[in-house]
């Protein structure tokens, strides 16, 4: 290995075997190899007992265990006699691993089957689970590429005392479903549980959450799922993102220790934010409410719930309402925002600057970023322009440190019109800022 020195010539590293005639790696603790081991999945870490006597049974060591289908190199011309044989490749790899390690402990078990063939032969890969979560884990990642006639029993997963993290992302072909529905749940000690791409009742959903005592980290992603109701005194970081083509009829959060919540719902009917007094920072999209008398009633509710933040990001872009519309009608009863400073609003009307209850509300509000993935120009009817605004929305605002805007068409007057709207409301602004 060769290196340039300050003069521009070439010097020989210090690391060179050739020169030393030493094995630096080779050398090091025993801990310490193993730890390099653990960045390596286990059949790559299982191929360093070829290097040297020292490295036999480091491998042994390692307390993570990763398979990822993908090393095994199946050809995507392949036939039923090929795909046997590159099963039972995989059965004999993680038969080894287990048999030959030297201790019973396991940190974290990761799981990659994410092609997109239609394998022959899954239960081999379904089998690996049980058989390392039997080792009892502390973390578990299995990311799977499912087929119609697959069958995933999460059973052992859901009952395995010792997790602390739980990700599951199943990713479905066929038009097939994968249905979470634990007979029992005992994970006393998780505090992380992440799923994607599964289906879920609200039944089985309160059973995952009275079983999970310690969570504090929920995550729903691309989940089927038409009621859903979370009720948690532990929980702090929820996500529900929920797939599009599904809609939500019910949406019930009572979480009061909760301090992140990001809710993207593409369609939705009733939600209903209970108990949130101290979430810090919230994200909410709704795409669109099938239920309008559900929606004048939701927003404002919804809004007060949220009263406590420091952070705010809504996306105002809906087919059929307006976010703010409804926030002027109930202009007087909107809750004062005590502790915002940072809002971000993602495609928000600012007709008749619908931007009021927002500016004279939140007394420490000095981060405003307005960001349009579309951008038009709504025109204002006769009757519109006769209406007034409430007398409070005249009130100038004193001063925004920072205004953003972010835009992805090039459409220079609405930008204009933007700015001219908000000068005319706040007295002083720090930084206009552009992007891109």
């Amino acid at each position: 290995m060769m290196n340039i020195n300050r003069h521009g010539s070439e010097k020989t590293c210090i690391f060179s075997d050739e020169q030393n005639g030493i094995d630096r790696i080779s050398s090091l603790p025993d801990d310490v190899r193993t730890h390099i081991l653990s960045f390596l999945t286990t059949r790559e870490a299982m191929q360093t007992c070829v290097l040297s006597k020292r490295w036999i049974n480091i491998w042994a060591f390692v307390l993570d265990l990763e398979f990822n289908i993908e090393e095994f190199g199946l050809p995507k011309n392949f036939n039923d006699r090929m795909a046997v044989e590159f099963v039972t490749k995989f059965k004999l790899l993680v038969k080894s691993a287990l048999e030959k390690r030297e201790t019973s402990c396991v940190n974290r078990f990761r799981l990659w089957l994410n092609s997109g063939i239609y394998w022959p032969c899954t239960q081999a890969f379904v089998d690996c689970i049980g058989d390392v979560i039997k080792l009892g884990p502390r973390e578990c990642l299995v990311e799977m590429t499912l087929c119609e006639d697959w069958r995933l029993n999460t059973n052992l997963i859901f009952t395995c005392a010792s997790l602390i993290k739980i990700q599951l992302y199943l990713h479905i072909v066929d038009n097939c479903v994968v249905d979470i529905t634990p007979n029992s749940v005992n994970l006393p000690c998780l505090k992380t549980l992440h799923l994607d791409g599964v289906a879920i009742n609200d039944n089985s959903l309160k059973k995952l959450l009275l079983g999970c005592s310690m969570l504090e980290e929920l995550v729903l992603e691309k989940c089927y799922m038409d009621t859903i109701e979370i009720y948690s005194k532990t929980l702090k970081k929820l996500v529900l993102w929920i797939e599009y083509g599904y809609k939500v009829d019910r949406l019930q959060i009572s979480t009061p220790n909760l301090l992140y919540l990001d809710i993207n719902i593409i369609s939705m009917g009733e939600i209903m934010l209970l108990n949130l007094p101290s979430v810090v920072d919230a994200f909410i999209y709704i795409g669109y409410w099938y239920d309008q008398d559900n929606y004048v009633t939701s927003v404002p509710k919804l809004i007060h719930s949220l009263s406590n933040v420091e952070s705010l990001r809504l996306h105002g872009l809906d087919l059929y309402f307006s976010w703010g519309e409804v926030l002027k009608k109930d202009f007087y009863d909107c809750p004062v925002f005590n502790n915002l400073k940072h809002l971000k609003l993602l495609d928000w009307h600012l007709d008749d600057f619908d931007l009021a209850p927002f500016f004279l509300h939140s007394p420490k509000l000095h981060e405003l970023t307005l960001e349009y993935k579309h951008l038009w120009a709504k025109e204002i009817s006769d009757k519109e322009a006769t209406q007034e605004e409430p007398r409070d929305a005249f009130v100038q605002r004193e001063f925004l440190k920072t205004v953003r805007i972010i835009k992805y068409e090039n459409n220079n007057e609405f930008v204009d019109q933007i700015i001219n709207k908000l000068l005319a409301h706040v007295k002083i602004i720090g930084d206009i800022v552009i992007d891109p």
